[in-house]
């Protein structure tokens, strides 16, 4: 906790040129972006277009056709044929090697053609450069970890074990099948990766949703996925919104698992409809984090570290910081300084330098967080910083301020998640207060606990009812350790980023053989 506080800053953009392969991407020779199914481009057979835009100028970046049930069930045809091949030369059939080459392939161009990404990234998803630059890192991380856990976990036989006279029994493990990822508009190329890595290797075909918000990193890899060499087929593209072309998916049968994340209301919505059929599904349904601070902290520099992590992308991430529970004995000087922090962010375009607040993603986000606000109020919380519309010169955004309000145990000020630089602070006078007050919310994703005692920490820790648990840190993740939720926020399944994730994208039989009779 020797952090100095002048050290300890948002997530800051660097000036942003967009390149021209980007645009010219985009626009697509003037016709709209089609889905990605079997090889080929398709336009929609619904002739129903969206337009995704750049959320801190409103300026239109591409036209997208939307995919429905005709080219859900044609995608669903294409990656099972893929799978299957002609029943020995299948995408299942492929060796891990064969797999491993194929996606380290599409890594390469990827890292060719980063700064189309980091446009995907920057202008489409409306991050800044140093927190997109960062999620560019993570298409190689994530692929090299996934690599090296195909090399370890083998699929097929298991060891054979005699079950009874004459009676050996193993298990056989093998993919699925058509596979779906479900993916938000938060975290575009990060939440990719996290799907598409894992289930390609453990022999998956994939279908991908990206969020109509941000559809261009999906399509722009999958583009780059036919140029690495990867069969027709076997990544395919839907865009389109989540109650069109997310519930043909969720819908149609051939589908056999599904990865999501998004709303609880949305995911618990496509639970239901994938129970009537039998497809599995893994979810991620958000999160309303808590952090408690004990009273040997120091006030100033844990309210920065606080404030930058309620921050990353202005709050428009699951797992971070929105409800802080906090020693009374140093309450106001943590108030004070959280406040500070907060209202010396810079507010901007998030492609020009010095940028660390820029626009959310869409109006009715927008909207959402100011009437999170009002009810924030209705409720009890006392502003502090009271948030509002924020105008940016020469920009027409959705720009919003930051805001703080104090509120009292008892006091339930924000039980619901809300996408932005958003936090409640609640002084307390024990730590077993701020445990019971931080696990009663439904949601259980990220939790933390600052304090010079590491020790005491780490106890606190263990009883967070979250699946990330944190002592002076927060927004932590790790390949080889689960990310995963609790509560609402998540399951079933082993969460992302661990061995369990790629287990969680095959299924394992029981094989019973007996000595033929007489």
């Amino acid at each position: 906790m020797a952090t100095a506080t002048a050290d300890i800053r948002a997530f800051t953009a660097a000036a942003f040129t967009t390149p021209e392969k980007f645009t010219d991407f985009c626009h697509n020779d003037g016709a709209p972006l089609g889905g990605v199914i079997g090889g080929r481009r398709v336009p929609g057979s619904m002739n129903a277009t969206f337009q995704t835009v750049d959320p801190g100028s409103q300026e239109v970046l591409a036209t997208v056709s939307e995919m429905g049930d005709a080219e859900v069930a044609l995608a669903v045809d294409e990656a099972s044929r893929a799978f299957y091949g002609d029943g020995i030369n299948g995408w299942r059939d492929a060796d891990v090697e064969e797999r491993i080459e194929l996606v380290n392939r599409l890594v390469d161009l990827c890292d060719r053609d980063r700064d189309v990404l980091l446009a995907c990234e920057i202008r489409d998803g409306g991050k800044v450069s140093e927190l997109a630059e960062g999620d560019f890192a993570q298409i190689r991380a994530c692929a090299e970890y996934f690599c090296d856990v195909a090399r370890r976990i083998p699929l097929g036989d298991g060891p054979a074990q005699d079950v009874a006279d004459g009676v050996r029994g193993f298990t056989y493990r093998e993919p699925w099948g058509v596979v779906a990822g479900i993916i938000p508009w938060n975290y575009p190329i990060v939440l990719t990766s996290w799907f598409m890595f894992p289930a390609l290797l453990a022999g998956n075909t994939v279908l991908i949703k990206p969020a109509e918000d941000t559809p261009l990193s999906a399509l722009y890899i999958a583009k780059l996925a036919e140029e690495a060499g990867f069969p027709p087929g076997v990544i395919n593209v839907l865009p389109g919104r989540g109650e069109i072309t997310g519930q043909a998916i969720a819908e149609h049968p051939g589908v056999r698992y599904i990865s999501f994340t998004g709303s609880p209301s949305v995911g618990q919505s496509i639970l239901r409809t994938c129970d009537r059929h039998g497809t599995r599904m893994k979810r991620e349904m958000g999160g309303n984090g808590s952090a408690i601070v004990l009273d040997d902290a120091d006030p100033e520099v844990v309210a920065r570290m606080i404030g930058k992590h309620a921050n990353q992308h202005y709050g428009q991430t699951c797992c971070t910081i929105h409800r802080v529970f906090v020693d009374s004995k140093i309450a106001d000087d943590f108030i004070d300084a959280q406040r500070d922090f907060f209202a010396n962010l810079k507010i901007g375009y998030q492609a020009d330098e010095g940028t660390q607040l820029g626009a959310v993603i869409n109006p009715t986000q927008q909207r959402r967080i100011l009437q999170a606000e009002q009810e924030t109020v209705a409720r009890g919380g006392q502003p502090v910083l009271p948030g509002g519309v924020a105008e940016v010169s020469g920009k027409n955004g959705y720009y919003l301020k930051p805001s703080i309000y104090r509120t009292v145990p008892g006091v339930d000020v924000n039980p619901m998640e809300v996408f932005h630089t958003f936090t409640t602070v609640c002084p307390v006078n024990s730590a077993e207060d701020a445990l019971r007050l931080a696990n009663s919310s439904p949601y259980g994703l990220g939790a933390s606990v600052w304090t010079r005692d590491v020790e005491r920490g780490v106890a606190l820790a263990k009883q967070f009812r979250d699946g990330t648990c944190q002592v002076n840190c927060h927004n932590s993740i790790a390949y080889g350790l689960p990310y995963s939720g609790q509560g609402i926020s998540g399951g079933p399944g082993g969460g992302v980023n661990c061995e369990d994730t790629f287990r969680d994208y095959t299924q394992v039989k029981a094989v019973y053989v007996a000595d033929y009779p007489g």
